[in-house]
């Protein structure tokens, strides 16, 4: 498919040029998953250009309708992705693991392959525009105070996830001065799809309201709007070798969310008291059977460090200073998310 350059046309009725965004030809990674499925979608109504690669065992039943390119390519093979990068204009990296078993196989799945990516775009830095990764609200670590953190605060990770994405975007940073790059730091995501927020709304589907024993506090955004905000950095100069955190600019509780949930969708609940000994309990369950299975699962001991937390906010001006983004409400995305799970019938 070709490359389109900008291109004008006129307005019927005003007789007015009216710019258009140059359509561009993007590779993204991970496509297949939860935030990655989304960008796809969000990337497609734009009308990009869009190569996605998957794993012959990837399950594309949230892309597969799509009109993009498959390119059946592991992340580790340099020479079928240096085939792919010779041809886009832009590198969308939102592929890592979100859980491992140990933190050799967070380095080797999330630095180690943003490495090569990174040495790939360099190689290929004529026809590279931008490169954009989707990387975690993780990597920058809680706040230590109720005063949300900033990003120019040192990052303290809690977990090995976080630590790996921090190293990933320490590769990302050794574009500047050669292509140009934006980091995303997204706070906890929720939406259509997601798994792990799911179990607020399943909660709540069952007259439960969770609320945790001590004060924590967490930050939201809504899936959607990260896919809208890559789509807005592609030829936005304003973004250019910055680093941005996600969320809808609330606080909330825990209780808070669950709330929400069963405000915006009609369902009435009783509230349930979750004492930190509970889901240390879980997090050793979880634990086991991912040492039987030899599997991560949902919960560990790393993910439940992160849960315990008291304070996971971050400042989020510079990403509407920068874009003038509006981000979407917590009424309205959980009543769109709590509808998508109905109807796909997750409950």
């Amino acid at each position: 498919m070709e490359n389109k350059k900008d291109s004008f046309s006129i307005h019927p009725h005003t007789n007015t040029s009216i710019h258009h965004e140059p359509i561009l030809r993007i590779l993204v990674t991970g496509a297949t998953g939860f935030v990655g499925s989304h960008i796809i979608e969000e990337l497609v109504s734009k009308n990009h250009n869009i190569i996605a690669t998957v794993r012959e065992s990837s399950n594309l039943r949230w892309i597969k309708n799509q009109p993009v390119q498959f390119e059946y390519c592991s992340l580790n093979d340099e020479q079928h992705l240096a085939d792919i990068i010779s041809k886009v204009d832009v590198i969308v990296h939102c592929a890592g693991a979100v859980r491992a078993l140990n933190w050799e196989e967070y380095y080797k799945t999330n630095v180690v392959t943003t490495q090569k990516l990174v040495q790939l775009a360099i190689k290929n830095k004529n026809n590279i525009k931008k490169f954009i990764y989707i990387s975690s609200q993780a990597a920058m670590g809680p706040s230590e105070t109720d005063n949300p953190k900033k990003l120019t605060e040192k990052e303290i990770p809690v977990s090995n996830y976080g630590k790996s994405k921090l190293l990933a975007e320490q590769e990302i940073k050794k574009l500047n001065g050669i292509i140009p790059y934006t980091i995303i730091r997204p706070a906890s995501v929720y939406g259509p799809r997601d798994k792990d927020i799911f179990i607020f709304f399943n909660l709540v589907k069952h007259h439960l309201n969770p609320k945790t024993y001590s004060k924590r506090f967490i930050q939201l955004v809504f899936v959607k709007d990260i896919a809208k905000i890559v789509s807005l950095a592609l030829n936005n100069p304003n973004t250019n070798n910055k680093i941005y955190y996600l969320c809808d600019g609330n606080i909330y509780g825990w209780a808070d969310v669950a709330t929400t949930i069963a405000k915006v969708n009609n369902i009435k609940t009783i509230p349930v008291i979750l004492f930190n000994f509970v889901f240390k309990f879980v997090a050793d369950i979880y634990e086991i059977i991912a040492k039987i299975t030899k599997k991560p699962q949902v919960l560990s001991k790393e993910k439940i460090i992160e849960m315990l937390q008291t304070y996971w906010i971050a400042d989020n001006t510079d990403i509407i200073k920068d874009t003038g983004f509006e981000f979407e409400k917590l009424e309205n995305g959980a009543k769109i998310t709590y509808n998508w799970y109905l109807s796909n019938k997750w409950f």
